[in-house]
């Protein structure tokens, strides 16, 4: 083999070692993603229904909506 496909075939294993890697994490982080929608979600459903009662909803920050 020439040096010219050596360095592509490095640069060809590090592009698909970096597709992996991503992916990885974005494995790993699904269940924390899906959590993190899912108290959002709650979170809407929450002010809804204080607005309906008609009570103001402030966030964690003090600021009301």
């Amino acid at each position: 083999m020439e040096t010219d496909e050596l360095m592509q075939q490095i640069k060809d294993a590090e592009q698909h070692l970096s597709e992996l890697r991503k992916e990885y994490r974005e494995r790993k982080t699904a269940g924390l993603r899906a959590a993190i929608e899912a108290r959002n979600e709650a979170d809407a459903m929450i002010r809804e229904e204080m607005k309906a009662l008609g009570y103001r909803y402030t966030t964690p920050f003090g600021l009301l909506r």
